[in-house]
């Protein structure tokens, strides 16, 4: 089971990124970054980052793109609740483009 499985929000937000054209994948990637660096002002999102296992780098779909793997990666090690928020914001955003 991948990490983004265990809440529906998460993942219709990346399987939604994950369908969007190259250009637009990059774009909703920024705003993850840019909303998970506005809201966890701890940076969670980087220090749990130091402590997961990174063997499966640059295997997975978005790792084609250094931003978009960057920005899954900031979702991934960030609090759950946060995850949630920033997914439904992020779909919000595909919406109103």
């Amino acid at each position: 089971m991948r990490w983004y499985d265990l809440e529906p929000d998460v993942c219709i937000a990346i399987s939604m990124i994950e369908c969007a054209k190259p250009e637009e994948q990059i774009e909703y990637a920024q705003y993850i970054i840019n909303k998970i660096k506005e809201k966890d002002s701890e940076m969670h999102y980087i220090k749990n980052a130091a402590k997961n296992n990174l063997s499966n780098k640059y295997t997975r779909w978005y790792d084609k793109n250094e931003i978009i793997s960057t920005a899954f990666d900031y979702l991934k090690n960030t609090a759950k609740n946060l995850q949630i928020e920033v997914s439904l914001s992020v779909l919000e955003y595909m919406n109103a483009a």
